[in-house]
C-alpha cells in the first residue's frame, strides 16, 4: 500500500552484528519478549497514542460528501481526498506495529500492516458501507432547476409528470422540476419561446401555426400521442353521423385550427361550414350541450366531456376527427426554445426519460397510480378526474422522446393546403428526437 508524503514512515531496523552468537540472539529475543509482555496495557496504549499522528475529526460520510462537493466545484478531488485517507492508513500501520511488538514478532520490511481480528471480521461490511456512502454522495449532487409550464390546470392528462415528481424520477435524472399551471392557456408556448420556462406543454396543431408565425419553438417530446379532440352530440339527439349536422348549431371555444378541423370533417361527409351555424360558447362546451343551447360542440376532449356529461345523467356520442378525414397528430406535446436546444439537450433527454418511466409505471399500476395522483393535491380528488384518469391512460405516449416524422410532415402539408400557414417548414424546424446522435 502506498502512502502519501504526509504519512509517517517506519524507521529502518538496525542491522544485527555478524559476530553475535546464536545463544546471545536467543537470550536477547527472550528478554525482549518478557519485557514487552510485562508492560501494562495502558502503557502500551499510551505508547501507541503517542506514536499516532494527528487525524481528521471528520466522519467517513462527511469526508466523502466533501470530496463530492470539491469535485463538483471543479477543484482537485484527489488532493482533497488524500489527506484523511493517508491518516487512517497511518493509524492502522501504527496499531499493527504495536500489536506485533506486543506479541514478540517483527513484521517483514515489505509486508503490509497486519489487521486486527475485528478489522478482518468487519472488512466486508465496512467496504459495503463505504460503497453506500459514495452512492449517497453521488445522489446528493446538485440538481438542475427546471421549469415546466402545463397547458392548463393540473388534470389526468398530466399524470406522467405528476407521478414522475412523486416517484422521484426527475431527481433520479438530475432535475429539480417545478410544474407550473398557467392562468392563460395561450401563454405557455410564448414563455417557452422566450426561455422564461424550460419546457411548455402545447398542441401539435398549434405548434405548426406558431412556428409559421416566427416563434422559435421546436417539439422535443410527446405526452399524449393521439388526438383528443372530438365533435360531441347528445346520444338522445337525431344526429347519428357528421352528415346529420346539416342545419344544426355547433358550439366552439377557439377559432383557427378548430375551425379547419371541423371544416375537414364536414367536407369528408359532403358538407361545408355554410351548412351549419357556428356559435362561440367560449369554454362552456358541456353546459351548452346539456342545456341544448347548441346541438353539437367541437373541440371537446374525448377523455373529459363524455365523462362530464355522464355525471349529469346525459349520455354523449363522439365523432373522432381522425376517422373523419383529419390526419392523426399528437395532441399534447413538449415544446422548447429552438435556439437553446443544443445547450439543453441533455436535460431534455433526462426529463423525457423520467416521463417515460413514469408512464410505464402508471400503465402497470393504474389503480395505485390514480391514488398517488389524487393524493398529490386534494383538489384532484373528484369523480370526474377519476373517470378521466382511466379514459386517458391508453392515450399516453409510451416513448415520449420518439418522433413520428410522418405525422409532422403530413400535418404541415394539411395546414399548408388549407391556407393556414404561409410556407412549409422542414421537419428539423418542427420537431426533433432528443436521443438522436
Amino acid at each position: 500500500m502506498s502512502l502519501s508524503s504526509s504519512a509517517p514512515r517506519r524507521k529502518a531496523q538496525p542491522t544485527r552484528s555478524p559476530r553475535a552468537s546464536l545463544l546471545s540472539t536467543a537470550f536477547a529475543t527472550l528478554l525482549t519478549t518478557l519485557c514487552l509482555s510485562s508492560l501494562p496495557a495502558t502503557a502500551m496504549s499510551a505508547h501507541a497514542a503517542d506514536a499516532e499522528p494527528a487525524t481528521s475529526t471528520q466522519s467517513a460520510p462527511e469526508i466523502v460528501a466533501q470530496q463530492a462537493e470539491v469535485g463538483v466545484n471543479g477543484d482537485s478531488a484527489d488532493s482533497a481526498a488524500s489527506a484523511p485517507v493517508a491518516s487512517q492508513e497511518a493509524v492502522e500501520a501504527t496499531a499493527g506495529a504495536a500489536e506485533q511488538a506486543k506479541n514478540g514478532a517483527e513484521p517483514a520490511a515489505d509486508a503490509p500492516p497486519a489487521a486486527s481480528d475485528e478489522q478482518n471480521a468487519d472488512g466486508d461490511s465496512k467496504g459495503a458501507a463505504n460503497d453506500a456512502t459514495k452512492d449517497a454522495a453521488t445522489a446528493e449532487q446538485p440538481l438542475t432547476q427546471f421549469k415546466v409550464m402545463l397547458d392548463w390546470y393540473t388534470n389526468p392528462g398530466h399524470a406522467p409528470l405528476v407521478l414522475a415528481q412523486e416517484l422521484g424520477l426527475f431527481k433520479k435524472h438530475g432535475l429539480d422540476v417545478e410544474l407550473i399551471a398557467p392562468a392563460d392557456p395561450s401563454v405557455p408556448p410564448k414563455l417557452a419561446a422566450a426561455e422564461r420556462v424550460d419546457i411548455a406543454i402545447s398542441y401539435q396543431p398549434q405548434l405548426h401555426l406558431q412556428i409559421d408565425q416566427g416563434l422559435p419553438l421546436v417539439r422535443i417530446g410527446t405526452l399524449v400521442a393521439t388526438p383528443l379532440n372530438v365533435v360531441v352530440v347528445r346520444a338522445d339527439s337525431d344526429i347519428q353521423s357528421v352528415a346529420d349536422l346539416k342545419g344544426k348549431r355547433v358550439g366552439y371555444s377557439v377559432g383557427g385550427v378548430e375551425e379547419v378541423l371541423l371544416s375537414t370533417m364536414l367536407q369528408h361527409s359532403g358538407l361545408t361550414l355554410d351548412d351549419i351555424t357556428l356559435i362561440n360558447v367560449n369554454f362552456s362546451l358541456t353546459p351548452s350541450l346539456l342545456t341544448r343551447k347548441v346541438d353539437a360542440v367541437t373541440g371537446a376532449f374525448r377523455n373529459f366531456e363524455l365523462a362530464q356529461m355522464a355525471q349529469e345523467g346525459v349520455k354523449g356520442r363522439a365523432f373522432y376527427i381522425e376517422e373523419e378525414g383529419v390526419p392523426t397528430y399528437d395532441e399534447l406535446i413538449f415544446v422548447a426554445n429552438s435556439d437553446s436546444y443544443e445547450r439543453k439537450q441533455a436535460q431534455y433527454a433526462g426529463f423525457l426519460a423520467a416521463v417515460g418511466e413514469a408512464t410505464a409505471w402508471i400503465i402497470n399500476h393504474p389503480d395505485q397510480g390514480w391514488e398517488m395522483f389524487r393524493d398529490s393535491d386534494p383538489a384532484l380528488d373528484t369523480e370526474l378526474n377519476k373517470e378521466a384518469w382511466y379514459a386517458t391512460l391508453p392515450r399516453f405516449a409510451l416513448r415520449p422522446a420518439a418522433l413520428d416524422a410522418g405525422r409532422y410532415r403530413d400535418f404541415e402539408d394539411f395546414l399548408f393546403e388549407r391556407g393556414m400557414i404561409k410556407k412549409r417548414q422542414s421537419l428539423s424546424h418542427l420537431a426533433v428526437d432528443v436521443n438522436a446522435p
